[in-house]
């Protein structure tokens, strides 16, 4: 009896050893495989553009995958009176749970080492985003940070070659000159428009929305000598510039452009742009006054007309000397009596043109 006993339990403590090394074998912890996520460390960008990070395979191939964003390396700084610089970076930076991709949008930031000319916060040099990845089923997680740089924008300035490194406008001395400044790369809504050399370029130039204006009293008092602005508009958001351009307007004095004789010390005009000449004779003009003269550049003759009418000048009897202006009338048998009047177009050293007439009166000599 002694022996059953000793016996019974012998099996209950091999079930219960049996039964705690089940229960061991099903709580072995899988080891977590650190996985690298093969995306850019850096992204650069202009304001206003908008990208796409594809995650790779190693990461997407899980079912179960779960991704997120952490921005807390980050000093989050205050950027307006209700939000902060991560509340942007939420915005800006999200997941696209149906492609896979991380989707950058610049134009919900701001422009890295900048300072709010209203707050006075300083935005860092780069923002950085903290990318996590992990999945049980495949058993991984990984994490990559990427550095984003976001650059200012450049602002258009309508009519003018904005390709140019300072794109340049000339402005006679009495025109008006008002220049409309442009941007398309995202919403305006939210935005200010301001001059960030305002202090050096003084009162004379200012803005009223996106348009800059020039005081009609710009440049010299005299309007006899070139004076030169340089100035740089920009676009801010929550008082951070987010685009800008620099362009140079340059007043220059009236030009003056005729056939005839000016004298400046008077500022005395003779006009000698209505002539007589003898039918079918050769005929070489005087070169046309351009005054100032550091502006003369080309000239062309543009249009004829006789007795007010379009002329065809298919015989090529007309002709201009581009670099003085001075026009040539072949000897011919050709033409017939009557006033032919000749457009003659200065091109400028400005790039601005000009033009006049000179009107040869044909007729037969008795």
């Amino acid at each position: 009896m002694e022996i059953l006993k000793n016996y019974t339990k012998l099996l209950l403590i091999g079930s219960l050893f049996l039964s705690m090394s089940a229960c061991k074998k099903d709580n072995v912890e899988v080891p977590v495989e650190q996985v690298e996520i093969n995306i850019p460390g850096t992204v650069s960008m202009i304001y206003g553009e908008q990208q796409d990070i594809t995650l790779p395979a190693n990461v997407l191939g899980a079912q179960d995958v779960q991704i997120t964003l952490d921005f807390s390396q980050n000093e989050n700084v205050k950027v307006n009176a209700k939000e902060s610089l991560n509340d942007k970076l939420s915005a800006a930076v999200t997941i696209d749970k149906n492609s896979g991709k991380i989707h950058l949008n610049s134009s919900l930031l701001y422009v890295n080492g900048t300072i709010s000319g209203t707050n006075g916060a300083k935005l860092p040099d780069y923002f950085k985003v903290v990318v996590n990845a992990s999945s049980v089923s495949k058993s991984f997680q990984g994490k990559q940070t990427i550095n984003l740089k976001i650059s200012p924008a450049k602002l258009s300035v309508k009519g003018l070659d904005n390709q140019a490194a300072i794109p340049v406008a000339y402005v006679l001395y009495g025109d008006a000159a008002n220049f409309e400044l442009e941007f398309s790369k995202s919403s305006l809504t939210g935005m200010t428009w301001g001059i960030e050399n305002q202090s050096s370029i003084g009162a004379e130039v200012s803005l009223n929305a996106n348009i800059l204006k020039f005081a009609t009293s710009s440049g010299d008092p005299s309007r006899k000598v070139e004076k030169a602005f340089n100035v740089t508009p920009s676009l801010q958001k929550d008082g951070f510039v987010v685009a800008s351009t620099a362009f140079r307007v340059i007043f220059i004095p009236r030009i003056k452009f005729f056939f005839g004789t000016y004298y400046p010390d008077y500022d005395l005009t003779i006009l000698l742009n209505n002539l007589h000449i003898g039918l079918s004779n050769g005929y070489v003009s005087a070169a046309p006054t351009l005054s100032p003269e550091g502006y003369k550049s080309t000239f062309a003759i543009i249009g004829i007309k006789k007795d007010s009418q379009v002329f065809n000048d298919i015989d090529a009897l007309f002709s201009i000397n581009e670099k003085t202006g001075s026009v040539t009338l072949k000897k011919n048998s050709s033409l017939t009596a009557g006033a032919y009047e000749i457009t003659v177009k200065a091109i400028t050293t400005t790039g601005l043109e000009f033009l006049t007439t000179l009107t040869l009166n044909m007729s037969k000599v008795e």
